[in-house]
């Protein structure tokens, strides 16, 4: 049985109850949206046409364009050359070695792909850039950014690719190549975002010295060193400009194709092995390309995972409190908020296929980080005196944007799914929408605290002294053992516990295993799941006749079209 797209025209109507409560939902997460991004923007691009005298950067005189004729005095534009030389490498990684990479383990059967899966997930559990970078210290600022971002970049991009590449059923005549294409175009404009707003690795490497600078860190300096918060508010107007461009290019890439994520409920299809077993080139192909990623990613982590036990020398802070228990606070707001938004706008669909729409405000700050809007938010803890205290260690977004699009996405395919049910007159309570979710959320959760709980700009700017995170610990003793090299080793325990390296690396496996295996990407129309003979169609349409124009009704009225596909009558 082939299974067929299905186009349903008109959209469903939808209750009154469904758009008022998808429309509520979306509104916490539209308020800190204007309050964690809007706010922060206009006041970066109000004052980067400002001069301040004051820590608390409150007035200032207007002074034009001074302040970007001095960022560029100091190298911005080399700076920003610099940045996007730092994508040479994750891009050909994301556009020729990751989909090959995929495609092999695809291609070989549930056994490649789970070897694939577990060899990857140690670079995604030991997120640590700072140890990395450290680590890596004796390496230029490019080299140690390749070797210590390499495996991270692999494993996402392979699994978003193997996601694309994932089919129904085995007969199925959908082609990956759209959904591929759409994951490409994802992780290029990602791995553009991210460099441009690098600090850790140029911050790092760069010690004691100016070269190999990139914008974000020339924004720090010129703003906490040089006290020139104007010039440095200007030097993050030309990093947001570029971000805010990307955003929407991604936005456009998930809201037109119509991307969406499900997850079967079927074991994962796999090409029709031969009489002799899997395709003998698929895995002589993906065991050289695993084993020269598993080379490349032990060059990059094995320098910083051999003293990952190291707790530096007696007496050295403890800084477990401030380094892990700030960033569940802003995680706990920021998943909660984007997940409810996720489903009010994807799940709920308030406003029907025209509901991603409500994806684009969000869209515009996606890519984002914390170095961009870093000054504003330094400005508000100064004016409320929460810099240097627990409460100011608390990482300013209150909103998981990453996390509402990835989580968007899944309701969007799993809602399609439900109304495609609806129409074949199968019954599809909201449980299929909200259960496949769930391990998603709590990934989303996961990941985000690990994300935040290893960000080295904010614990800089607003942790000092008894407030320290185990990132600014960890910096202050390196300087130190560079004045007394017979100093002990650095506190990389800190960063990273070991105990805590091992469960994310159970998580991840598991996680891929489980669950991740059975997420597909998909774009264009949705599939028909178990499509009626005609007969049963037209017996049904005449059964549910009564109700025809009852809004909300789950009964299928309608025909099959001469192309194939369910027309919904209305």
């Amino acid at each position: 049985m082939t299974i067929q797209p299905t186009m349903l025209r008109p959209a469903p109507p939808r209750p009154g109850w469904q758009v008022a409560v998808g429309l509520v939902l979306t509104l916490p997460a539209l308020v800190l949206l204007l309050t964690s991004y809007v706010e922060p923007l206009y006041w970066t691009v109000t004052s980067s046409f400002r001069k301040f005298s004051g820590i608390r950067l409150t007035g200032g005189e207007g002074v034009g364009w001074d302040n970007y004729d001095a960022a560029y005095s100091q190298g911005l534009a080399d700076a920003h050359w610099f940045a996007l030389s730092l994508a040479v490498v994750p891009l050909l990684l994301v556009l020729l070695l990751a989909p090959a990479l995929a495609w092999a383990a695809h291609a070989g059967g549930t056994w490649a792909r789970w070897v694939v899966r577990i060899a990857l997930a140690l670079p995604i559990a030991a997120f640590v850039p700072v140890a990395i970078a450290l680590s890596l210290h004796g390496s230029s600022v490019r080299v140690a950014y390749w070797l210590g971002t390499f495996g991270l970049v692999m494993a996402l991009a392979a699994t978003a690719y193997l996601a694309a590449l994932r089919r129904r059923t085995l007969d199925s005549t959908r082609s990956p190549v759209p959904a591929a294409l759409v994951v490409a175009g994802l992780a290029v404009l990602t791995v553009l975002a991210a460099t441009l707003q690098d600090f850790t690795y140029s911050f790092v490497g760069g010690f004691g010295s100016r070269d190999d600078v990139t914008p974000a860190r020339i924004m720090y300096e010129t703003s906490f060193a040089m006290m020139r918060f104007g010039v440095g508010a200007a030097t993050s107007m030309t990093l947001l400009v570029p971000l805010i461009l990307l955003g929407v290019i991604a936005t456009l890439l998930v809201i037109l194709p119509g991307t969406r994520l499900e997850v079967d409920p079927a074991p994962p299809s796999s090409p029709p092995a031969s009489k002799g077993g899997p395709p003998l080139v698929a895995w002589i192909v993906g065991g050289v390309l695993l084993l020269g990623t598993l080379g490349a990613v032990w060059s990059g982590l094995s320098p910083w995972l051999s003293s990952i036990t190291d707790s530096g020398r007696d007496g050295v802070q403890s800084t477990w409190v401030n380094t892990w228990l700030p960033p569940v606070i802003s995680t706990l707001i920021g998943v909660t908020v984007a997940a409810l938004a996720a489903f009010g706008i994807s799940g709920l669909r308030p406003l029907g296929r025209h509901s991603e729409w409500l994806l684009m405000p969000f869209g515009l700050f996606l890519f984002v980080g914390a170095a961009p809007l870093a000054l504003r938010n330094f400005a508000a803890g100064a004016t409320a005196d929460r810099l240097n205290s627990f409460l100011g260690l608390i990482p300013p977004s209150r909103i998981a944007i990453p996390a509402l699009f990835i989580l968007a996405l899944l309701f969007r395919g799993q809602a399609q799914r439900r109304e495609v049910l609806l129409q074949e007159g199968h019954r599809a309570p909201w449980t299929g929408v909200l259960l496949p979710a769930l391990p998603m959320l709590g990934l989303a959760y996961v990941a985000t605290w690990l994300v935040q709980s290893q960000n080295l700009i904010w614990p800089l700017i607003t942790g000092s002294g008894d407030h320290s995170t185990a990132q600014g610990v960890l910096l202050q003793e390196y300087t130190r053992r560079a004045y007394n090299p017979a100093t002990d080793s650095l506190p990389f325990a800190q960063l990273m516990p070991v105990w805590l390296l091992i469960l994310l690396v159970l998580g991840v496996i598991a996680a891929q295993l489980l669950y991740l295996d059975r997420v597909a990407l998909r774009v264009g129309l949705p599939e028909r799941d178990h499509p009626r003979a005609p007969d049963q169609l037209a017996h049904l349409a005449r059964q549910c006749a009564g109700c025809a124009r009852r809004p909300g009704c789950g009964c299928f009225h309608g025909r099959w079209g001469a192309g194939g596909e369910l027309v919904r009558d209305s």
